[in-house]
């Protein structure tokens, strides 16, 4: 009797353990820079949904879902503040920005990437429907396949304005 007690909880406990799991393969961390320097912040790319379990493009690209999660940024709509913080996917080139939606503090999904290797950035804009990236970048990451690239040097990470 003992031994089966044990057995249903080490099942209980392994079973809490399995619904703790991450919802996808990869997680980003966001570095703030000088425009808000208490902002932190991570991301996680979860597999977007699909009645064929992972979804893909076309051309079989995989399509995920940001999941951003922030703290620290500074309140919107204050004099000379941001109206709101837009998350952007960029293409490592910075040729090809994607809007992807409005980011507070606190967990919020913002949209699709389908991009192989991007870098994933937050601005504070003045206009929360922003089409176009203006506003200085508060948060910045990379995605797991670009981690073997540096992207330190590039002007938009020093503050430097384009």
């Amino acid at each position: 009797m003992k031994r089966q007690l044990l057995f249903i909880g080490v099942l209980a406990v392994a079973s809490l353990g399995a619904a703790a799991a991450p919802d996808g393969p990869y997680d980003i961390t966001l570095h703030s820079t000088a425009a808000a320097p208490a902002a932190s912040g991570h991301a996680r790319l979860v597999y977007a949904g699909s009645p064929f379990g992972i979804a893909v493009t076309a051309d079989g690209r995989a399509r995920y879902d940001v999941q951003v999660a922030a703290a620290g940024l500074p309140g919107t709509g204050s004099s000379g503040s941001a109206a709101a913080y837009v998350a952007w996917a960029t293409s490592t080139d910075l040729a090809k920005w994607v809007r992807l939606g409005t980011v507070g503090n606190g967990t919020t999904t913002v949209g699709h990437v389908d991009m192989n290797k991007f870098l994933l950035v937050i601005t504070a804009e003045p206009d929360s429907t922003a089409s176009t990236h203006r506003g200085p970048t508060v948060l910045h990451g990379t995605s797991p396949s670009g981690w073997l690239q540096s992207f330190l040097s590039h002007p938009l990470f020093r503050g430097i304005p384009q």
